[in-house]
C-alpha cells in the first residue's frame, strides 16, 4: 500500500501513545490485587466480593469492546479515547471518599473499567491499523506497555500505600491517569482510514452525476413528448414524413432505452460499491463475523483464556501473602510476572513478523504453554522466591506472546476491513472470561 512505502512517521507517534494509554490502563487495573489486601483490612467484606470488584473492572475494560466498536462508527477514534479519559479519570477521583464497598464496585468497577476500555480499543487497534507488513512488529511494541505498567505498578502502588493510605494511593493514580487525555489527542486517522472515506466521497459524487444525467435524459424526452404534442395541433398542413423516418425515430427509442439501462446498472453497482466501502450496517458486519467460523472457534478460546489468566494477576497478591510471603515481596512478584509478559509482547510482535510464519498455529501453541506452566503456580515445590520468580517469568513471557498476537491474528481470521468490529466482539469475549474467573477463583480459596 502507498502509505508503506513513505512508512508514515505518524505511526511512530501512535504506537507510542498506545503503548503509554496501555502502560496506565493495564498497569492499574493489574495492580487492584495490592489494593485488595489494604481492602480486605479496611472493609469486613470477604475475598470474592473484593476480586469481584476487580474482575468487573477488567471484564467491562475488555468486554466493553462493542460498545466501543459501536462509538468508533460514530465518531472518530480520537473522540472515542477522550471520552475513555475523561471516565476513567472522574471514577478514579471519586475513590478516595467512597463510604463502602458499593461505591467503590460502581466508581472502580464500571465506570473505569468503561472508561478504559474506550481508550485501548481504538488506540490498539488503530496501531495496526498504520501498517500492513510490519502490522505484528507495531501491534507487538504498543501491547508491551500493558507488561510494562505490570511491572512498574504494583511495587509503586505498594510504595504509594504505605506512604499515603489506600485513599490518597487513589487519589495520585487517578492524577496519573489524567495522562491519558494527553495521549488520546495524538491519535490520528490512519492512511487507510483516509483512503477509504475519499473512495466513499468519489462513489456519492459518481452518484450523484449518474442520477442528474439520468434526470436530464428524462427531461429531455419529455420536452420531446411536447413538441410532438404541440406539433399534432391545429396548423399548416406538413409534409408526410418517409416510413424510413419512423423507423429511424423507433431506433432512437430503443437507443435511449438502452443507454437508460445502462445508467441503470452503473447506478446499481455504483451503490453496490459504495455498501463494500462504507460498511455501514452493524447488523451484516455481524452475520458476516458470525458466519467466520474459525473467528467463532478464537472468541470461545479468549473467553477461556482469560477466565485461567486474570486469576494469578488479581489474587496472585493476596495468595502470596497466605504462604509466608509479605506484602512487598508478593507485589515484587506480580511485577515479575508483568515483567515476562512485557518481553513476551515484543516478542511476539518480532516471531509474529517473521515471512511464512503461520500465526495461528503459534498462538494455539502459547495457549498451551501458558496453561501448563500455570499449572506450577500453586505447587509447593515453587514456593520460593527464585520459584515463583521463574515461573512468573516464563508465566508473563507466554501471555505477553498471546497479547502480542492477539490483533494480528484476528486481522488474520477476519480481514484488515472488519478489524474494529472483530476486536469489539473480541474484547467482548476477553471481558466475559475475566469476570467470572476471579469470584470463582475466590470461591476456592476456602477449600
Amino acid at each position: 500500500m502507498a502509505f508503506e512505502k513513505v512508512e508514515n512517521p505518524w505511526g511512530l507517534v501512535i504506537i507510542v501513545s498506545a503503548f503509554c494509554i496501555q502502560f496506565i490502563t493495564f498497569g492499574v487495573a493489574t495492580s487492584f490485587g495490592v489494593f485488595i489486601v489494604e481492602l480486605l483490612r479496611h472493609f469486613d467484606v470477604s475475598l470474592a466480593f473484593v476480586s469481584l470488584i476487580g474482575s468487573i473492572n477488567i471484564g467491562i475494560f475488555l468486554g466493553a469492546g462493542p460498545i466501543a466498536s459501536i462509538l468508533m462508527r460514530k465518531m472518530s477514534y480520537r473522540r472515542v479515547c477522550f471520552l475513555g479519559a475523561a471516565l476513567s479519570s472522574v471514577g478514579l477521583i471519586v475513590l478516595p471518599f467512597t463510604m463502602n464497598m458499593v461505591f467503590l464496585l460502581f466508581f472502580y468497577g464500571i465506570m473505569t473499567g468503561i472508561g478504559y476500555c474506550l481508550l485501548y480499543v481504538p488506540s490498539h487497534t488503530m496501531s495496526g491499523l498504520y501498517y500492513d507488513k510490519h502490522r505484528s512488529l507495531a501491534t507487538g511494541v504498543a501491547t508491551a506497555g500493558s507488561g510494562l505498567g505490570g511491572i512498574v505498578f504494583p511495587n509503586f502502588v505498594q510504595y504509594l500505600i504505605d506512604e499515603y493510605g489506600w485513599r490518597g494511593s487513589f487519589l495520585i493514580v487517578a492524577g496519573i491517569n489524567l495522562n491519558t487525555i494527553i495521549f488520546s489527542a495524538l491519535i490520528r486517522e490512519s492512511p487507510l482510514q483516509r483512503e477509504q472515506k475519499a473512495k466513499k466521497r468519489r462513489v456519492k459524487m459518481e452518484e450523484v452525476r449518474r442520477n442528474s444525467s439520468y434526470q436530464c435524459k428524462v427531461e429531455g424526452k419529455k420536452l420531446i413528448t411536447d413538441g410532438d404534442i404541440s406539433d399534432s395541433s391545429p396548423g399548416p398542413p406538413k409534409p408526410k414524413v418517409e416510413e424510413v423516418n419512423g423507423t429511424q425515430e423507433n431506433q432512437e427509442t430503443n437507443d435511449a432505452k438502452i443507454s437508460e439501462s445502462e445508467d441503470d446498472r452503473l447506478l446499481h453497482n455504483s451503490e453496490s460499491h459504495n455498501e463494500t466501502v462504507n460498511s455501514n450496517s452493524i447488523r451484516t458486519v455481524m452475520l458476516i463475523l458470525l458466519r467466520n467460523i474459525p473467528f467463532c472457534i478464537f472468541i470461545v478460546n479468549n473467553v477461556i483464556w482469560n477466565f485461567g489468566t486474570v486469576i494469578p494477576l488479581l489474587l496472585g497478591p493476596e495468595y502470596f501473602t497466605t504462604i509466608s510471603f509479605s506484602q512487598t515481596e508478593s507485589a515484587t512478584l506480580i511485577s515479575i510476572f508483568s515483567g515476562g509478559s512485557f518481553f513476551g509482547c515484543v516478542l511476539g510482535g518480532v516471531i509474529g513478523n517473521i515471512p511464512n510464519m503461520n500465526r495461528l498455529y503459534l498462538f494455539i501453541f502459547v495457549n498451551l504453554a501458558v496453561g501448563i506452566v500455570g499449572l506450577f503456580i500453586p505447587l509447593e515445590m515453587t514456593h520460593t522466591m527464585l520459584g515463583l520468580a521463574i515461573t512468573g517469568v516464563l508465566w508473563g513471557t507466554m501471555f505477553g506472546l498471546l497479547l502480542g498476537l492477539l490483533v494480528v491474528v484476528t486481522a488474520d481470521l477476519v480481514g484488515i476491513q472488519y478489524l474494529g468490529d472483530a476486536m469489539g466482539f473480541l474484547m467482548l469475549a476477553n471481558g466475559v472470561g475475566c469476570i467470572i474467573g476471579p469470584p470463582i477463583g475466590g470461591k476456592f480459596t476456602k477449600y
